[in-house]
């Protein structure tokens, strides 16, 4: 009997040792980078042709959501919905750009990602936001996204308006 313990306990230390030496090996920096990138980008592309779905794709269920006018969801159902409805009256054909200023990784399994925004092409802007000089929508939005089972996903992603003041003159 003991002899079946022993084998069972070194058995389970190696399972443990396995899991530990596999959450070492993580992806290198440059590789959660570009995955993190190549999530950016997704979301841009779906964004230019219009595509709720497919902007939303990479969140989690999850996903905590707050919009330029300071509305918060609690979904990915949510944050697909608000996106359509976007897509489809003030942003309709609209386009977007992205500047990443700083990705950092707290943790090889989370990501912070500070992005600044412009919107071009819209039909109009919500209420109480304001174009810029050159008539874009600049916005700064923060994404954390979380690797799970080799998949990134974005878990919030908070996004403001850069306050443009009026002209004094």
């Amino acid at each position: 009997m003991r002899a079946r313990q022993g084998v069972f306990a070194f058995g389970l230390a190696l399972v443990v040792a396995s899991g530990l030496a596999a959450r070492s090996r993580a992806a290198a920096p440059e590789e959660r980078e570009a995955a993190i990138q190549k999530v950016i980008a997704a979301q841009v592309e779906a964004w230019n042709r219009g595509d709720a779905k497919a902007h939303a794709a990479d969140c989690r269920e999850d996903v905590l959501f707050t919009n330029v006018l300071g509305i918060t969801y609690g979904s990915r159902a949510a944050f697909e919905e608000r996106h359509a409805a976007i897509f489809s009256t003030f942003f309709a054909g609209s386009r977007l750009s992205v500047t990443v200023h700083s990705l950092r990784f707290p943790r090889p399994d989370v990501a912070l990602v500070d992005l600044e925004t412009a919107v071009t092409g819209y039909k109009g802007l919500p209420p109480g936001v304001r174009a810029a000089a050159d008539r874009s929508l600049k916005t700064r939005m923060l994404q954390v996204l979380v690797e799970d089972g080799g998949q990134w996903r974005v878990a919030a992603y908070h996004n403001v308006d850069v306050k443009v003041l009026p002209d004094p003159r």
